[in-house]
């Protein structure tokens, strides 16, 4: 059926082709990183002219049963078995993933005022799923007679141009920033309605059918019928640097402040992506509203019949989908930073940083406490404990190189996931390089 074919063509894609998303949940403690504008556009940079260099943050995580749960050794092979992650598997499930690469950044340090102007490229994927969408897939319907099971899932999986211009002004003992950003969307598949609701009745085993539901696509998914459903993946990859400024255009704004409490202690805010993309060109959308049952055929019907005994394209119209082209939009996704940071000494930094992000369908949240530790004049090392939203102990860690006028940094969230990312909930990575003058 066309959802579970794009479930599928999402999980592959989310689950193996990344490890870890950007929580950025330590890159504000590292002070001279012109980076961590990305975060809150109010932090400044120490060099007057900064040239950050391609990087790249990457990831996926879950809230439920993970990869490593539903693998079973079996005569030294691994197989998947659905049945042993029922008891991990919440009412409602998320699997999400994004990506984004830093083309080029460039910042200008003019004393109280500082610019910045970048490109970058982004790639977010995301499946809601029901607990009776897993029980369905694990067990079938026969333990679910006469119950009504939720089986619609949401999904979104979206890439987009980002081109971007900033500026932050420092007062007294304030630093207020904004930037606004131009988008330009590459792809996306996403839902509306998501509403596919199965009954398998008491009397006869009726199949019963009330579906709401929406799936929005540029070109993607290529339906020509139920059981003629293909998803274009490498469209994604291959149409990376198309569709620069074409059809699909959104706007998007950042703000931020970072107030100096005293020489020790800073307080910073900032709200980001706060926009949408809106979506014109090959869009297709595909509808299925109505409510349907299958009772089945009597097989005395055609005793010395020469028709034909087809009950596959019965159970096949239960949920069809009639196709439109009309133009929609989805929004970016918001994300709140709120931390502080009480510098101990020349050498020593501590903070505490609260996290949230969301987009159309999910979001989460992430609390941490952190500590930036300058072991040597060209090495920093950061550490710290946090939780999240879907996962009681994150363990981030972070590293700096400062050699002349080019910095390396790296940073993961959870460095626990290196020992066992099947079975990690979250997990991450951020590489970067910049030059500063």
């Amino acid at each position: 059926i066309l959802m579970y074919r794009v479930i599928s063509t999402i999980i592959v894609i989310v689950l193996v082709g990344f490890s870890a998303i950007a929580q950025d949940i330590s890159i504000y403690m590292m002070d001279s990183v012109y980076a961590r504008t990305d975060v809150n556009p109010a932090f400044r940079f120490s060099n007057n002219l900064v040239f950050d260099l391609p990087g790249i943050s990457a990831g996926a995580f879950t809230n439920g049963v993970t990869i490593g749960d539903l693998l079973i050794e079996n005569g030294g092979l691994n197989e998947l078995k659905l049945k042993e992650g029922m008891e991990d598997v919440n009412d409602i499930n998320y699997v999400t993933g994004n990506m984004a690469v830093n083309i080029i950044g460039v910042g200008l340090n003019m004393g109280k005022w500082q610019l910045s102007i970048g490109y970058n490229w982004h790639y977010q994927g995301s499946i809601n799923y029901t607990k009776d969408i897993f029980l369905l897939a694990a067990n079938g319907n026969a333990p679910y007679i006469g119950e009504t099971l939720d089986v619609g899932p949401e999904l979104l999986l979206q890439s987009y141009h980002e081109v971007y211009i900033g500026a932050s002004y420092q007062m007294s003992n304030i630093t207020l920033g904004a930037r606004i950003k131009l988008l330009s969307g590459i792809n996306d598949i996403s839902t509306d309605n998501a509403s596919i609701k199965l009954t398998t009745e008491e009397e006869i085993y009726q199949l019963r059918v009330e579906s709401d539901y929406v799936l929005n696509t540029t070109g993607i998914v290529d339906y020509n019928g139920i059981k003629d459903v293909d998803i274009d993946a490498d469209k994604l990859l291959d149409e990376l640097f198309s569709n620069f400024l074409g059809d699909n255009i959104g706007l998007a704004f950042d703000f931020g402040l970072d107030w100096k409490v005293n020489d020790k202690f800073n307080i910073s805010a900032s709200i980001l992506d706060l926009g949408k993309i809106s979506w014109n060109k090959e869009v297709i959308n595909y509808k299925s509203k109505g409510d349907n049952t299958f009772e089945g055929v009597d097989i005395l019907d055609y005793i010395d019949d020469d028709q034909e005994v087809v009950l596959e394209d019965s159970l096949y119209n239960l949920l069809d989908f009639e196709e439109s082209n009309e133009g929609y939009s989805t929004s970016v996704g918001a994300r709140i930073h709120l931390s502080t940071r009480y510098h101990m000494s020349p050498k020593l930094t501590l903070g505490t940083n609260y996290y949230s992000a969301s987009n159309t369908i999910n979001s989460r949240y992430l609390l941490s406490v952190n500590c930036q530790y300058k072991t040597l004049p060209w090495l920093s090392i950061g550490t710290g404990y946090g939780i999240s939203s879907n996962s009681p102990i994150l363990i981030p860690l972070n590293t700096m190189f400062h050699i002349g006028f080019v910095d390396f940094y790296m940073s993961t969230e959870n460095i626990l996931s290196g020992f066992s990312i099947t079975r990690s909930n979250v997990s991450s990575v951020k590489l970067g390089l910049q030059l500063g003058f």
